[in-house]
């Protein structure tokens, strides 16, 4: 219970780092194009992580290096659509598109971990689906290709927090596995940056703002977001951590409400309301059916 308790306040961290990152990244992309910021902000991240794990690396199995490219490659395709979708659509709609990971992982859970899906995981993750739309949905809805980038990229969550759970095991180490799939964005996002940055662009812009927002979004919203993902993923299942995760539509109506500036209407607030006790009623589903089991597997050793 405590260290469930332990991957749930770390989660909801990350998701509150994560709903702030949509404002952020709305500000950078002024001064930079997709690629070229990509690649500064996993750039970043790495350089940071390789002064503590360089010596882990060095000690990492084959298949730590493995799984660490596959998890990094995923990584990098979210990131594309995501980043290209906040580009190309409004925040409203990429908050509602991006937390149908929330269904998309226990169905990718089902289907790769060949799990059960219960009744009550899918009332969560359906009435959290309801809350998002009413958060996010403020005038209507209009389907762009934004709209879709950011669907692809809800569905690659899903199934990265499921891979995660399959191909990482217990002896691998988790600095080394968020290392290297950093560092594959990284090398991804640096070679795309030369074939697609405008040629009138600085790459290493001049603003300070820029350099300080990146720079949050490097150690808070990558490395540590990312780490602590990896790490509690393994101490938990994906559709829980899909489930706290989805509260992050709510941290970014929040942010751009205090400090965006932006008016949430009534329904707004009734949303995030939904998407907060969707929340906690999969937990308590989850910890119920947790719970069951191990007392299943108690009588059978009995």
């Amino acid at each position: 219970m405590k260290h469930q308790r332990l991957a749930d306040l770390s989660l909801l961290f990350v998701a509150i780092v994560w709903g702030s990152s949509y404002l952020v990244t709305k500000v950078v992309l002024q001064d930079l194009s997709v690629f070229s910021f990509l690649f500064i902000r996993f750039a970043i991240t790495v350089l940071v992580m390789l002064v503590f794990t360089w010596k882990v690396l060095l000690r990492s199995s084959k298949q730590t290096w493995l799984s660490g490219l596959i998890f990094g490659l995923f990584l990098s395709a979210i990131f594309i659509n995501e980043t290209w979708g906040i580009k190309y659509t409004s925040a409203a709609n990429s908050g509602f598109l991006i937390s149908l990971f929330v269904v998309f992982t226990p169905l990718f859970e089902a289907v790769i971990l060949k799990k059960k899906l219960r009744l009550g995981i899918l009332a969560a993750v359906m009435i959290s689906v309801i809350g998002t739309s009413l958060l996010s949905l403020k005038e209507g809805y209009h389907f762009n290709i934004g709209d879709l980038l950011i669907l692809c990229a809800a569905a690659l969550r899903g199934m990265q927090m499921t891979l995660t759970q399959k191909l990482s095991h217990a002896e691998m180490d988790s600095r080394a596995l968020t290392t290297i799939q950093l560092s594959v964005v990284a090398i991804i996002m640096g070679t795309l940056s030369l074939f697609f940055r405008p040629s009138n662009e600085s790459m290493l812009p001049a603003d300070l703002n820029f350099w300080l927002l990146t720079i949050y979004l490097s150690l808070f919203g990558t490395l540590l977001a990312f780490y602590i993902q990896l790490v509690m993923i393994r101490r938990t299942s994906p559709t829980r951590v899909g489930l706290l995760m989805g509260t992050e539509p709510v941290f970014s109506t929040i942010f751009a409400v205090f400090i965006g500036g932006e008016h949430l209407t009534w329904q707004g607030w009734l949303g995030g309301i939904l998407i907060i006790l969707a929340t906690y009623y999969g937990r308590y589903t989850e910890s119920k059916q947790s719970q069951h089991s191990n007392e299943m597997i108690l009588e059978d050793q009995g």
